[in-house]
């Protein structure tokens, strides 16, 4: 089963088709470093271990794990988020491929060109296997990465008969990042792009 991920800082948005139908889960990122005791109610307990150390999702800790930061894109919290998503997809635990993004600034270099590296890391950092605690999780077997924000808008672009010599204007304001890009006919080529990664970095120090 293929599934398609945009794992953003603050939210992680899947999509996967069932029987030709589009279903869409959002799931809000926070975690903390330790387990919690298992409540009485029905929502239940995800208590995690990666890499030998135990993570819990918790949405109003006040000692959650920081994820509006560029290098989340590569951290424990970002594999944690994927997989609680997955299980809270209502989707039962199986082998699956993933596509998941990277911000323009961490997907592209400063010449327009796919960052390898960076694609690698990413691609790494999903694969690594993720345990719940008296419960199972999902396998994901393979990790395609795409930069966010272009790919969204396809659909539009040909559902809008945009002509092949016709710019479109592609501006994607997350949580951390800024991400804009200009894209020539019906995505056959990307004309310019410009990532803002310390976005979220300035609005918090004019705050202060």
């Amino acid at each position: 089963m293929k599934l398609y991920c945009d794992d953003g800082s603050t939210n992680v948005k899947l999509a996967w088709f069932d029987k030709q139908a589009l279903q869409t889960k959002l799931s809000t990122n926070s975690f903390k470093k330790g387990w919690k005791i298992e409540g009485l109610g029905g929502k239940g307990t995800f208590n995690y271990e990666l890499d030998g150390q135990k993570f819990t999702y918790d949405e109003v800790s006040e000692q959650a794990i920081r994820t509006t930061h560029i290098e989340y894109q590569y951290t424990d919290a970002n594999v944690l988020a994927i997989h609680h998503a997955l299980l809270s997809s209502g989707l039962e635990p199986q082998d699956i491929e993933l596509v998941v993004t990277l911000p323009i600034s961490e997907f592209y270099t400063a010449d327009c060109q796919k960052n390898e590296l960076n694609i690698q890391r990413k691609i790494e950092n999903v694969l690594r296997p993720v345990k719940l605690n008296k419960g199972i999780t999902f396998t994901i077997k393979g990790v395609e990465v795409m930069p966010e924000s272009l790919p969204a808008v396809l659909t539009q672009l040909v559902n809008d008969n945009v002509g092949e010599f016709e710019k479109s204007l592609v501006i994607d304001l997350g949580g951390t990042t800024l991400d804009v890009g200009v894209i020539v006919g019906q995505f056959d080529g990307v004309s310019a792009i410009h990532g803002n990664s310390e976005m979220v970095s300035r609005w918090s120090l004019k705050r202060h």
